[in-house]
């Protein structure tokens, strides 16, 4: 493991973690954060990812964990700045070094619905959606959708003026988010099918993204419901999706949810359906490179 210092985009210096496996590289995948979470929480499943063969790689959006430059207060930031200027910035900067590699996504909640956006998708050989769903309200879980109203209508709008950032930790809510990310991630929630008609040209980007796509959705997720799970990988029309609803029984494991994939628990479980899809996609985007 080696931490990678990089630039956005616009300069706004970076932290990312490299795992490098020891022997013979299979390609290069990208872990991308959920909302708010930082980039520790994904380092065992990195470090499970470069035993298999594949470079991995964690980072911190602007404004979180090891990106996190001076008070929280201060950062301007918004989900169009993870997307365009952060998250990238560090695809490109994984391409730029190994070119003759196949580039691979992991997202997670928020890092597997934006990459339709992301300027660099075209460079990907597939992406891995955990958890990704629709967080308009009216594809979250039943607990989640009711509490969803005094999130977005009363603690959102009162305590990023009262704070300069939405203090999540304090509340037990999310996490600790730049004002300017809130609210943006707010909007998409408001709106009935969340980014697909909260984000201009995001369906469009649906609709046009080529790359083949895994995606495990968990029946015990306590945030989000499938239905928008199901919206989401839906709205793809070019590149196939490998849809999967996973159930914790089924695989040995009394719970999973929304977070449980990441956790130790997973490995041998719930990985190796991620390595197998991945040794695929490399192969396949390999085969059409060659001679």
């Amino acid at each position: 493991m080696e931490r990678i210092d990089f630039a956005a985009a616009d300069g706004y210096p970076l932290a990312a973690y490299r795992f490098d496996p020891h022997g013979p590289t299979r390609g290069q995948v990208a872990i991308a954060a959920a909302m708010a979470v930082p980039q520790a929480f994904y380092s065992h499943f990195a470090r499970w990812l470069a035993r298999c063969g594949y470079v991995a790689w964690t980072f911190d959006y602007r404004g979180i964990g090891e990106s996190l430059k001076g008070p929280r207060r201060r950062v301007k930031a918004d989900l169009a700045d993870w997307l365009h200027k952060d998250y990238d910035a560090l695809l490109r900067h994984i391409a730029a070094g190994a070119p003759e590699q196949p580039l691979m996504v992991v997202g997670h909640s928020f890092g597997g619905q934006v990459v339709p956006l992301l300027p660099s998708r075209e460079r990907l050989a597939g992406l891995v959606n955990i958890a990704v769903g629709s967080g308009s309200t009216r594809h979250l879980a039943p607990r989640t959708r009711r509490s969803a109203p005094l999130l977005w209508h009363v603690l959102a709008p009162t305590l990023c003026p009262l704070f300069g950032y939405f203090p999540g930790s304090r509340i037990g809510v999310v996490g600790d988010l730049p004002t300017g990310a809130m609210m943006q991630w707010r909007r998409w929630c408001l709106t009935p099918e969340y980014l697909l008609s909260g984000e201009p040209g995001a369906r469009e980007a649906y609709a046009t993204a080529s790359y083949p796509v895994l995606a495990l959705s968990f029946a015990d997720d306590e945030l989000l419901h499938e239905s928008g799970s199901h919206l989401l990988h839906g709205a793809y029309r070019q590149g196939g999706v490998d849809y999967r609803s996973i159930t914790p029984a089924a695989h040995g494991l009394q719970r999973i949810g929304h977070f449980g994939f990441f956790k130790p628990q997973g490995e041998a479980a719930l990985w190796p359906l991620v390595t197998e899809w991945l040794d695929h996609a490399g192969g396949a985007w390999r085969r059409t490179r060659a001679p």
